[in-house]
């Protein structure tokens, strides 16, 4: 009993916490359950990107030289994960 009285505050904090989680989980499994299977096409992307899948590989192509860009640059410019 001394354990739960020493520490009751921690003890209810990480209780409401699990109860906040799971009351979290249970409404966004619950509202997942209630949507419809079937697509419908609210916005039409097709004005933006052509029907092929040609577009979003092209896109993984310049995010990766992007990321590579941004990599170089930090190595060039001294960017060192090192303490001050």
């Amino acid at each position: 009993m001394d354990f739960v009285k020493t520490y009751f505050g921690k003890i209810l904090l990480v209780v409401a916490s699990i109860a906040i989680f799971c009351l979290g989980y249970w409404i966004t499994s619950s509202s997942l359950k209630k949507l419809r299977p079937e697509i419908i096409s609210y916005y039409p992307f097709d004005k933006f990107f052509p029907k092929s899948g040609r577009w979003s590989v092209v896109y993984f192509l310049i995010t990766i030289l992007l990321l590579g860009i941004l990599v170089y640059a930090i190595i060039k410019g001294g960017f060192y994960l090192a303490p001050a």
